[in-house]
């Protein structure tokens, strides 16, 4: 069974045993059909013998028969039928009538008694009446009329038809060998040439490393489902790229992003155990200490969940999405009352749509959570949901310092902070406008920075009524700072 455990194998052989099964039905058939006209072709032959010497013996009777006379008749009948190589036997049951050639000396008439018990079907025998037992068709005719009592027995040798058809069945099985052989050979030939792309796409998987993750396999010309197979197979590897450019970009904004507070929790920690500080100055160092521990769980929470949706697709839900920046603002109302900020929502009637909600929620917070740092203490962030053509737009309008024009689109670039930023809110990571992007992007959407009005700045997300459940784009991640 070892040779068959390759498919081409199995495919081979399977193919080559239905071939010749099919080809020794079909043997089968043509030995028989050429038995069957042969037989047919001799019984005729037997049949007309038969009706026109018996019907000629029951016309006049057998009293003045010689066996001169049977051979006569039968020799006639042979020039006017055109039949040959017959001989006939009349017997009753005293005896031999008369006999065609020499058969009546040698036949014994205990023998011919046996046929009396025939019907008058054609059958096949071995002649009991020379040296040669020769296989013949018989064919006896019980007389009627003026030869009532006597029995016609007409036979032929058919050795020369039964070595033909024994011809016939040898041509017929070797063509059938000969046939099942092609077949193979054809199939060996057709099957490998077909899985050819098949090896091609082994080999080129097998020398894939996650180095090498962007190379796509390509097959020419080798059928739809070959095509499918590659194109499946690329799509595979895109993921796993992305899989592990996820995972560089998690391990590399770790390292860029924790250095800092955990150098600083470090140094501070050093401090409080070996130098002699006074109180004020512990104090100080035990709240650096905690806003750099606080910072660092910030920022681990927001690398997270930039990883897990670069990883993977988000669940999607229908919901409402004013009950959604509802949410979102209520995560942020602490730290509005802290800076003497309100919120004023302005929502269209309720407007539902498919996609993340907890992604949703979070980038709306993320938005409005800016607004309120940067907006003047005392001002307004005004947040609205209003419905669009085949969608909907979350607007967060802030009274801030703005965004320069140049910088628009790299503070949604993973750790961008603008000077202003980095000056008023030295804790901040960069990150946050990095996940609006993000989720904006996994919807389908997008999200942009505007002027407002009067100063500030207006954050716009779209989102369309239902997500095309794509893969987020990947940011292009900034050089550190």
């Amino acid at each position: 069974m070892l040779p068959f455990r390759k498919a081409r194998s199995r495919i081979v052989a399977i193919g080559t045993l239905a071939t010749l099964l099919v080809l020794t039905a079909f043997a089968l058939a043509v030995a028989e059909a050429a038995r069957r006209i042969t037989f047919d072709n001799l019984d005729d032959e037997l049949e007309t013998l038969s009706v026109a010497i018996a019907s000629d013996l029951e016309a006049r009777g057998v009293a003045d028969m010689s066996h001169e006379s049977l051979r006569a008749g039968l020799e006639t009948n042979t020039l006017v039928y055109r039949l040959e190589h017959h001989s006939a036997v009349l017997f009753d049951p005293r005896g031999i009538i008369a006999a065609s050639g020499d058969i009546g000396r040698r036949a014994q008439h205990p023998t011919l008694v046996a046929f009396t018990r025939r019907d008058e079907r054609p059958f096949t025998a071995i002649e009991p009446f020379t040296p040669q037992h020769r296989l013949c068709r018989f064919r006896v005719t019980h007389l009627q009329q003026q030869a009532s009592g006597a029995t016609l027995l007409i036979f032929r040798p058919i050795d020369a038809p039964v070595r033909t058809l024994n011809t016939i069945r040898i041509a017929v099985a070797l063509l059938v060998l000969a046939g099942a052989t092609a077949a193979a050979l054809i199939l060996a030939f057709s099957v490998s040439r077909a899985l050819r792309p098949v090896e091609k796409i082994t080999v080129f998987t097998e020398r894939i490393t996650a180095r090498e993750l962007s190379e796509r396999v390509t097959v020419d010309a080798a059928g739809e489902e070959f095509d499918r197979l590659a194109a499946v197979i690329n799509s595979l590897l895109g993921r796993l790229e992305q899989a592990f450019e996820a995972q560089r970009r998690f391990v590399s904004d770790a390292a860029h992003e924790l250095k800092t507070p955990a150098a600083v929790i470090a140094a501070e920690a050093h401090e409080l155990r070996h130098a002699a500080l006074s109180e004020k100055e512990a104090q100080e160092s035990l709240e650096i200490i905690g806003r750099a521990v606080a910072g660092l769980a910030r920022e681990v929470d927001d690398l997270l969940e930039l990883a897990r949706r670069d990883a993977a697709l988000p669940r999607t839900e229908s919901f409402v999405v004013s009950e959604a920046v509802d949410e979102a603002i209520a995560i942020v109302s602490g730290l509005a009352r802290e800076r003497d900020t309100a919120i004023v929502k302005d929502a269209d009637a309720a407007i539902r749509i498919e996609g993340d909600r907890a992604g949703v929620v979070r980038a709306v917070s993320n938005l409005v959570a800016n607004a309120v740092r940067y907006s003047a203490a005392g001002s307004e962030v005004r947040v609205g949901v209003h419905a669009t053509g085949g969608g909907c737009e979350i607007t967060v309008a802030d009274r801030g310092p703005g965004v320069p024009l140049a910088d628009r689109r790299r503070i949604f670039e993973r750790f961008v902070r603008l000077a202003p930023a980095r000056r008023e809110h030295p804790e901040g990571s960069g990150l946050g406008l990095a996940i609006v992007e993000q989720i904006a992007s996994a919807h389908g959407g997008s999200v942009e920075v505007v002027d407002h009005e009067g100063g500030g700045a207006v954050f716009r997300m779209r989102l369309p009524l239902t997500s095309r459940s794509s893969p987020p784009a990947s940011p292009p991640s900034a050089p550190p700072s």
